[in-house]
């Protein structure tokens, strides 16, 4: 049997993704079919016929979509990183964002263990979210509002005034 997966070649990476194929295979009944077979082997009487029950498999399989040069990738971050003025600054902000993603989610673990809190935090969201499409996504007007303020907060973190 062969591999459908691809194969690595050199330096390029391959994407996958999973797909499910469902496959049947036929079982025959254990020990009960053989008991009942015995007891009715008499001359004369017609033979109990196992029946076969069939149970359903799902196997998943990867398929390539695109592939990826990370010579490419890394070169682009290399040029980015030569071409950056501060970087001192970065790093600290990327280490701060790694703690703050770290503390979030030692935080939502905690609320997650208080057994009432998770589903009032569920409720809250999808409150939040039925208010947010109704006040921005519902009316023409509205959206048209919303993006305003999206490319006042875009120009004003970017520095554009």
């Amino acid at each position: 049997r062969t591999s459908r997966l691809p194969k690595h070649t050199g330096n390029m990476a391959t994407v996958v993704a999973p797909s499910a194929i469902l496959t049947t295979r036929v079982v025959a009944p254990k020990a009960r079919a053989a008991r009942t077979l015995k007891a009715t082997a008499f001359k004369g009487a017609k033979l109990a016929q196992p029946k076969f029950a069939v149970k359903r498999a799902v196997s998943t399989k990867a398929v390539a979509d695109s592939k990826i040069s990370t010579d490419e990738v890394l070169k682009t971050i290399a040029d980015k990183w030569e071409d950056t003025e501060n970087k001192s600054a970065v790093i600290t902000y990327v280490a701060g964002g790694a703690a703050l993603v770290w503390l979030s989610g030692t935080v939502v673990g905690a609320i997650n263990s208080i057994p009432i809190l998770p589903k009032v935090m569920e409720l809250v969201g999808l409150g939040y979210s039925t208010w947010f499409v109704y006040r921005y996504v519902l009316y023409k007007d509205s959206r048209k509002e919303l993006v305003e303020q999206f490319d006042a907060l875009k120009n004003k973190v970017s520095g554009e005034f």
